[in-house]
Order: C-alpha cells, then structure tokens, then sequence
C-alpha cells in the first residue's frame, strides 16, 4: 500500500491503484505542487479533490475525472472524493450523511447514477459532510456485471480514508 495525503485527505492506495490529492491553486496563489494546476481564475473558489483508480489517471481530468472514466474496462474502479464549500456542510444535501461513508454496497449502484452513461458501467453518488467539510463521493465501477467484485476493491480504498479538518487556504495576493 501507498499512502496518499494532501489538503487534509488521506488514504492507503492498494497495490495495482495510481492516486492523487490535489487542489487547483485560488487565483494569485502559488500551486503546492505541480500536480495541483495552473490557478483558477479570479473569483473562482477552488477545492480539494482526491482521484483513486486501477487505471492510470490523465492529468487534466476534471474534478469528477472525466478523462479517466472513459478508460476503465470491466475490472476496474474509480474513487472521487470533491470538496465543496465548508458553508455547504450544514446544507441539507451535505446534513443528511456524515461522515463520509467508508463502505458502499453492491446494490448501491446503478447505470443512470453516471455523470454520463457509458455501456457496461456503473455509478455510486453521496453527498455527506465530515468535521465541518461537505463533500461528494463519487464511485464508478467499470462493470456493472462484476459489482460482487468490483465493490470490495472500493471498500478496500474507502475504509482507509482520512479527514482532517479544513485548513484555510492563504488569502490571495492583490496587485
């Protein structure tokens, strides 16, 4: 296993998954790390994102890695974990799970719970808040078919993973 930790987010990647925590850097700020981006522009409040997956991820994929969902085949997994406004945590979408959930099931699943439907694949979603954060789980499985499978590899992921509570990013340098 590898850990994996950054902005607060932590967890253990099995053997044979690839991983990062990132958060594109406010407008004006330095990036922690190239990972993390170019910076967004001016007004635009950035979050933490962790992608964990069995397929390599690309590096521009978006908060919900869209580049990556394209490329897992029917053994493979992907985990997105995004972070959203802290003043969202008490919001009744975010107040109704907390925390995060460490486990799913394999009838948790569906088709139609995919950002976009793509043949042979599922989708897991929740909306949940943990120590004052709000965030969304997001858990594709590469093949619906092999759910009794696939779900114990996300288990196995989830089950590791770590939420400390927000450090506020620096405020950004004006002109």
């Amino acid at each position: 296993m590898t850990d994996l930790a950054a902005h607060g987010i932590g967890v253990n990647l099995p053997a044979g998954w690839e991983g990062r925590v990132f958060r594109r850097p406010a407008h004006g700020e330095v990036a922690a790390a190239a990972a993390d981006g170019s910076p967004a522009p001016p007004g635009e409040v950035t979050s933490t994102v962790l992608h964990a997956a069995t397929v390599p991820l690309p590096p521009d994929a978006g908060d919900f890695a869209s580049g990556a969902v394209a490329s897992l085949g029917p053994s493979d997994v992907l985990v997105v974990l995004v972070e959203y406004d802290a003043g969202s945590a008490s919001a009744p979408l975010f107040a109704r799970v907390s925390p995060v959930p460490r486990s799913v099931g394999t009838d948790d699943f569906s088709p139609r719970m995919l950002q976009r439907a793509l043949a042979g694949q599922a989708g897991y979603q929740q909306f949940a808040n943990e120590v004052g954060r709000a965030f969304c789980l997001y858990v594709v499985l590469g093949g619906f078919r092999n759910r009794a499978r696939l779900v114990p590899r996300a288990n196995a992921l989830l089950s590791t993973l770590t939420v400390a509570p927000a450090v506020p990013a620096p405020a950004p340098h004006g002109p």
